[in-house]
């Protein structure tokens, strides 16, 4: 008269799937629904190649301030002062379609010239602010420019 204890095989656990699939199909249902069925296309037109046109380089000799060890300031080589040279490159840029000053200080200038000439070239209108290295100081702005 033996009793057994735990006898065979329990209780077996297994995941049922059927809830799992039923959540899956349902948001598979809301997903389906709320993406939109007509996406809005943008028509573009694109000019034959035999009509594109070719951008001219510009003809205008681009704006150098130059700035000297002893802070004396100079617009495309020729002398100015501090006073007149935010309303000359304003002059200068007001008709120009790239709005853009090249600033060429020598070696031994001094820092807060420097930064008192790229401020003034910028509320003077300049949108781009370009510093020459030595090495560009061979070539022409106008390379740079391209």
């Amino acid at each position: 008269m033996g009793m057994s204890a735990g006898g065979g095989k329990g209780a077996k656990s297994e995941i049922n799937v059927t809830p799992l699939v039923d959540v899956c199909l349902v948001l598979l249902i809301i997903f389906m629904v709320m993406v939109p069925r007509n996406v809005p296309e943008i028509s573009v037109r694109v000019p034959p190649d035999s009509k594109m046109q070719q951008r001219k380089p510009p003809t205008e000799e681009p704006l150098v301030i130059g700035l000297t060890a002893d802070g004396a300031l100079t617009l495309n080589k020729a002398p100015t002062d501090k006073s007149k040279l935010a309303e000359q490159i304003t002059k200068q840029l007001e008709f120009r379609e790239k709005k853009v000053v090249f600033i060429d200080f020598e070696d031994k200038a001094k820092y807060g010239d420097a930064v008192d000439v790229l401020d003034l070239a910028k509320r003077a209108g300049a949108e781009v602010l370009g510093i020459m290295k030595p090495k560009d100081k061979t070539r022409t702005p106008d390379k740079l420019n391209g």
